[in-house]
């Protein structure tokens, strides 16, 4: 969920600001099938503990989203969505560019060309280079923290009632393990070797925008361990609380109650005082 958080916003302001989304549609493609299908099948084959024992059963009026899971929801998809638009917004200002003949015009400073169509003043930026070179370096480097990103929060995701040691018996599931190496060889190959089929700068990425790109994912779960300190109260609750049947008077199982007692009451030894109510 907060994949899909994080991505709605992005394709969407980026749609409405930069006239382009950050992310592509086959982006997106790569980013739904890791993280809605893969991803699920990698958490869902955590073994049984015995912890699970100890755990209070849940009612059958608890919100379908918690207020812890609104937490983690809210929290991380704001702070990815910093880091994303961040580089997105002024990342030809701060984002390395070690080789020099991929700055273009700007060969004096050491950051990526900026890869939107447009500059702020409408003047374009990318678009004159677009046809000869495709995707630029700078939103592919976008792409890879963002999936990065996604990958590193998925260790994240294996705790969901707030322990703090999240690699805790991590390499006790072999096939999460597994599954976690071909999701990163999966992105490395598209972004290296996925060139104008996939929306990826056909050039690749230096070694150190890797290195950034994996630094930031482990900003995550430092992220994470302080959303675990906020308490859950602090959080709005989604969903509709059910109803128990039997207080609505209007349908089947109210009148078949009404009924129930109209009966008894009319039983021999069933006294109706005037003015009782009953």
């Amino acid at each position: 969920m907060t994949v899909n958080i994080v991505a709605l916003f992005t394709a969407f302001v980026g749609s409405v600001i930069l006239k382009e989304s950050p992310l592509q549609p086959v982006q997106l493609l790569w980013v739904n099938l890791i993280m809605d299908s893969i991803a699920s099948i990698a958490l869902s084959t955590e073994p049984p503990k015995i912890e699970l024992l100890n755990r209070p059963p849940q009612g059958r009026d608890d919100y379908i989203i918690s207020r812890k899971m609104v937490k983690h929801l809210i929290c991380m998809s704001i702070y990815e969505i910093i880091i994303v638009y961040s580089i997105v917004f002024a990342g030809e200002h701060f984002y390395p560019e070690p080789e020099e003949k991929y700055r273009y015009t700007r060969k004096d400073k050491p950051y990526v060309f900026p890869g939107r169509v447009e500059d702020w003043d409408g003047s374009p930026l990318w678009s004159i280079y677009e046809t000869d070179h495709g995707a630029s370096r700078h939103m592919t480097n976008v792409f890879n923290v963002f999936v990065i990103l996604q990958i590193f929060n998925l260790i994240n995701a294996r705790k969901i009632n707030d322990e703090k040691n999240i690699l805790d018996n991590v390499f006790s599931n072999s096939t999460y393990c597994i599954i976690l190496l071909i999701i990163f060889g999966g992105q490395a190959l598209i972004v290296e070797f996925g060139s104008r089929a996939l929306k990826v700068s056909p050039y690749g990425l230096h070694w150190s925008h890797w290195v950034i790109a994996i630094i930031l994912g482990f900003t995550t779960w430092g992220a994470n361990f302080l959303i675990k300190l906020v308490p859950d109260e602090w959080c709005p609750q989604f969903g509709k609380k059910k109803k128990n049947p039997l207080d609505d008077e209007p349908n089947v199982l109210g009148l078949r109650r009404n009924r129930t007692q109209s009966f008894s009451l009319r039983q021999p030894g069933n006294v109706v005082k005037e003015g009782s109510g009953k």
